[in-house]
């Protein structure tokens, strides 16, 4: 009967995808009504279908959409990559950076040391090993990200640690591969290895900042069609992917690149990085689906012990690694505490690099070898690590906030810890300038914001007392509400009503439709925040927009800034 049903497979593409895209949306939602994420669901129906169970779909069969995987790992890159923010990282990069230095030298020198010394005894495919451990899946991190609908201090950290991880593998799978020669004793100069890493990472800058920027330049000339933005978006990546496979290269890098380019250069970022999150959703359905018929339950007693280890030393590296970078730095508990476990996926990128070096003549046997291990580490790190990302994020109370919500700027990009001006026009300027460029505003918007807020100091001003400023503005149109939040150790003479120096300045920018209906609600519920005089002094004390991110987001849990939906 097995066999009847496997004839409807052979030489079907298009029934075989609608097989796999119907399994996969069922056990989806299977998976999320027993509490799992939705993307074990979609692995487990893979296996099912695949080898690995009842082998209706065989590998032969499932390589014919290679090309859907490409755009979808494609896709799944642009979106880590547009998690590298600058602007944000200006206040969270040493945060970032600590974790990720923490979490990749412990994965890569733990995973090395016991393969090499206790399992292969092999300098060259130990490394390649030690280079794939430290990538952790970008694709299985977003997808629990949305499904919880998760947002904060703790996602803000995690995403851009997942970007630099993923860079960091990438590059360090490379540079494995490109110095083969040195590493297994073959003669070939040194200089030749060095200029051929340079020129590949030369070419995936050009593709991926080319792209970005081709995104860019449609994006922003027809803003008004999601239709034409959303193509723009598809035929970046499908040559960013084609381009890629022409000069041999990964084509995860250079998607990375373009959605770096994008956050970083585009006022238009936020609708062009989720204009396609519909095809996305299906996307990732057939990606994971179609990975689970690759992951052989089998090879697990091809691999034995080894997949086992792997799992077992690469995931107590990745929590002790990132909670200890996280706790060095001095981030909040509930990071360290949770960061390390929260990196334990691994599906795209891992299998992407050994596709990577399935293209490399002369070492078939380590590259099967390779496969087989990483698939059947795969089949567990996939199966246990979305269960592990999502337990974090409840442990950090985020899940179900990425929400509207009536004060939106409690949020780390948008707090300035050290306001240096030390009169009041100053420091409104200082302020404005900090908002245009956390909301990446043009200066025509910073002209209408100054001066309206300018206009409201000259009638009274708002410095309102105990060391608080709330300068506000009008503007045209815009969001509900707008906002910074800047500090001041030395005090800024800002003409308050008690005659103190200002510490805290709070400054709002209202779109003129939302003035009557917002303004008064969230001056209320600042004023609920800041009448507490324990509160007020912590924030007083905070030496970073982490610290005082911290603060706020306990307070509003428990008192303050409701849902709007």
């Amino acid at each position: 009967m097995i066999t009847g049903f496997r004839t409807l497979f052979d030489d079907n593409p298009f029934f075989t995808l609608t097989v796999l895209m119907a399994l996969g949306i069922s056990f989806g939602y299977l998976a999320k009504f027993v509490r799992l994420p939705k993307i074990t669901g979609y692995i487990t129906a893979g296996i099912l279908v695949g080898e690995p169970v009842l082998g209706l779909v065989t590998k032969d069969i499932t390589d014919g959409f290679s090309g859907i995987s490409y755009i979808a790992l494609g896709l799944m890159s642009f979106t880590i990559g547009a998690h590298i923010d600058f602007h944000k990282l200006k206040n969270s990069g040493k945060r970032v950076v600590s974790i990720s230095a923490g979490e990749i030298a412990a994965t890569f020198i733990l995973v090395f040391a016991v393969f090499y010394f206790f399992i292969l005894d092999n300098l060259f495919l130990s490394l390649l090993i030690s280079s794939i451990s430290v990538s952790t899946s970008p694709a299985a991190i977003v997808s629990v990200v949305k499904e919880t609908k998760s947002k904060g201090l703790f996602v803000n950290t995690l995403m851009p640690v997942v970007a630099i991880n993923n860079f960091t593998a990438i590059a360090l799978f490379s540079l494995v591969l490109g110095s083969r020669s040195i590493l297994t004793g073959t003669s070939l100069p040194v200089l030749s290895i060095v200029l051929s890493m340079i020129e590949e990472l030369s070419l995936e800058l050009i593709i991926g900042i080319s792209c970005g920027l081709f995104i860019k330049y449609f994006a922003e000339k027809n803003t008004d069609s999601d239709k034409l933005i959303l193509t723009s978006v598809l035929i970046a990546v499908f040559a960013s992917t084609g381009l890629s496979k022409a000069f041999s290269l990964n084509n995860m890098l250079p998607n990375m690149i373009a959605g770096m380019t994008i956050i970083n250069t585009s006022s238009y970022r936020k609708k062009i990085l989720t204009v396609f999150e519909d095809i996305e959703y299906i996307i990732i359905i057939i990606f994971f689906t179609v990975a689970g018929t690759h992951l052989h339950v089998k090879s697990l007693a091809v691999t034995g012990y080894m997949a086992l280890v792997y799992v077992l030393i690469r995931g107590g590296a990745k929590a002790s690694g990132g909670t200890l970078g996280a706790y060095l730095y001095g981030s909040p508990r509930r990071i360290y505490q949770n960061i390390g476990v929260s990196l334990l996926p691994q599906a795209g990128v891992a299998i992407g690099l050994v596709t990577l070096a399935a293209n490399v003549d002369g070492i078939e046997d380590i590259q099967r070898f390779l496969t087989t291990l990483v698939l059947a580490t795969v089949t567990l790190n996939e199966l246990i690590g979305p269960l592990a990302t999502r337990y974090a994020l409840g442990k950090c109370g985020e899940v179900n906030r990425n929400r509207p919500q009536l004060i939106e700027f409690i949020s780390e990009e948008f707090i300035n810890p050290h306001i240096k001006s030390r009169t009041k026009k100053e420091a409104i300027e200082e302020m404005v300038d900090f908002f245009i460029r956390s909301h990446k505003g043009s200066k025509k918007f910073r002209e209408d914001i100054l001066k309206s807020v300018m206009e409201r100091e000259n009638d009274m001003s708002t410095g309102i007392g105990k060391g608080i400023a709330i300068p506000h503005g009008i503007v045209r149109s815009g969001p509900i509400i707008w906002g910074a939040l800047g500090l001041s150790k030395e005090g800024v003479e800002f003409d308050s009503l008690d005659g103190k120096p200002v510490h805290l300045i709070i400054l709002i920018v209202t779109p003129r439709e939302h003035k009557a209906d917002m303004h008064l609600s969230v001056l209320s519920e600042i004023s609920k925040m800041i009448s507490n005089d324990e509160i007020k002094n912590k924030l007083f004390r905070c030496s970073s927009a982490d610290q005082v991110c911290e603060i706020l987001t306990e307070q509003e849990h428990k008192h303050f800034n409701y849902f709007l939906d």
